[in-house]
């Protein structure tokens, strides 16, 4: 039994530090089933201790079951089924700040996420934005509107327009807490008249996941450097489909207009319904940005998503969809089976820095500091990983996908990386069946790594991939 160090000085009773001492022995396995504790007599001596305070602690033990007691000085540990016990050193105060370095293989670059860079983003501007949403008492204490809060659906109307080409009224915005929780809303209404649906192959695997778990069959369909192959697309005799046309995930291919039409074509003639998944439109750093396919749908076939996830943080949660007429009716008809999840006091402040220009703000500025970004990435890949890999270079985006020369498979490369620090993706995990790789091919996002430290990020992957 380790020596029993209490501190008479510390707020915390010297009953419940002695309880402590013993539960941390017992669950470490350092006292063991049937080992006998002191007596209460012998224990209050060597620790100078009342012989209640003793008493308190053991008797806090054997309420919880951690020791018992047949003749009310005989205590020994009690038999702990099924428990299992801690593996983790024991702390001390002297060891504590040295924690982290028990944790093997610690992620210090995410290449694996695109969440937003630490500068990012001005918390003090939207903590003042939070706090005037507290003014609205009388709003704060319902659930809020099904839809979404009114002054939101007004802005995004006009922020979809002015930036998309989407024309619509805010009576076809739905608002969600993600795009994931918008897409199980999707599922219920769209499975009133199918049960099966078309994704881009590779695709985004998490709204596959969503469409598989409410019993949907995936049918992938297989992309091409001008967008989802609509021949096999034809031929699925799907009536639903999930695009990504302005830029597409992961392999960050742009619809051109041609095939556009032709998947609108697809839609009018199957009656069928496009799913746009519009991720991350707002970072194309030439030209201007590529308009959604929801602003060339005059029939309503397209039901359009759209986040704010990587132009705020993703931690505050706010998403919206465009339903076409026909679905928004089935949709009116089963509102009373959806809540809004989304917070109102997010989504007032929200609004509220839309209309005063801090979001186009936002977007200029994490436009010039990704771009600034990007080129550092792309320099840093080609100078340090050089002919190793092959790697294209999006104008759009904050990701990249990189082939590697390399005769190893992609998920022992990504074990390397991470072995490294470094977290990396495997495009692989982005199909729906297995596919064999010619050579293996990696997801790199660059959003989150700081443009410091970039160098010597890829110097990881390099010593990961590449060592000799």
């Amino acid at each position: 039994m380790n020596l029993i160090i209490l501190e008479s000085k510390k707020n915390t009773p010297l009953y419940i530090q002695l309880y402590n001492h013993f539960k941390a022995e017992i669950e470490n396995n350092r006292l063991q089933q049937g080992e006998k504790l002191p007596s209460i007599r012998e224990l209050a001596k060597s620790l100078s201790l009342s012989k209640i305070t003793v008493e308190k602690a053991y008797q806090q033990l054997v309420s919880e079951g951690y020791i018992e007691n047949y003749d009310r000085s005989r205590y020994t540990v009690n038999r702990l089924d099924g428990f299992i016990c801690k593996t983790l050193p024991y702390l001390t105060e002297n060891n504590h700040n040295n924690q982290p370095n028990l944790i093997p293989n610690a992620i210090l670059y995410d290449f694996s996420s695109g969440e937003m860079d630490l500068d990012g983003f001005d918390f003090s501007l939207w903590k003042r934005y939070i706090s005037k949403s507290f003014l609205h008492k009388e709003r704060l204490v319902g659930y809020g509107n099904i839809k979404g809060e009114e002054e939101l659906r007004n802005e995004i109307v006009k922020y979809i327009q002015s930036s998309r080409g989407v024309y619509t009224h805010k009576s076809q915005i739905i608002i969600g807490a993600g795009v994931q929780n918008l897409l199980s809303i999707l599922c219920s209404i769209l499975k009133l008249e199918n049960n099966s649906i078309a994704f881009e192959e590779p695709g985004f695997k998490n709204g596959r996941r969503i469409f598989a778990d409410n019993a949907f069959h995936i049918k992938p369909i297989k992309m091409k450097k001008d967008g989802i192959d609509m021949d096999e697309l034809f031929n699925s005799g799907e009536k639903l489909v999930y695009v990504s046309p302005s830029h597409q995930f992961p392999t960050g291919y742009i619809m051109p207009i041609g095939r556009r039409n032709q998947l609108l074509n697809w839609a009018q003639a199957k009656d069928g319904t496009i799913i746009e998944d519009d991720y991350d439109s707002e970072f194309r750093y030439y030209g201007r940005p590529i308009p959604a396919l929801k602003g060339l749908d005059i029939r309503g076939n397209v039901v359009y998503l759209g986040s704010f996830s990587k132009i705020i943080p993703p931690s505050i949660r706010i998403s919206y969809m465009v339903l076409p007429q026909k679905i928004l009716e089935i949709y009116q008809e089963k509102s009373s089976l959806y809540n809004q999840a989304a917070s109102t006091i997010e989504q007032l402040a929200l609004a509220q820095f839309m209309s005063d220009g801090h979001l186009d703000r936002q977007i200029r500025r994490l436009r010039k500091l990704y771009h600034e970004k990007r080129l550092l990435f792309f320099a840093a890949i080609k100078n340090i990983l050089g002919e190793n890999v092959e790697v294209v270079e999006n104008e759009s985006g904050l990701h990249t996908i990189l082939t590697l020369k390399s005769d190893l498979p992609a998920r022992e490369l990504g074990e390397r990386a991470r072995q490294q620090g470094c977290s990396v993706a495997p495009v692989e995990d982005y199909y729906w069946k297995a596919t064999p790789e010619k050579l293996p091919q990696i997801l790199l996002y660059f959003s989150k790594i700081p443009a410091h430290e970039i160098e010597t990020a890829i110097h990881r992957l390099k010593l990961a991939w590449f060592p000799s």
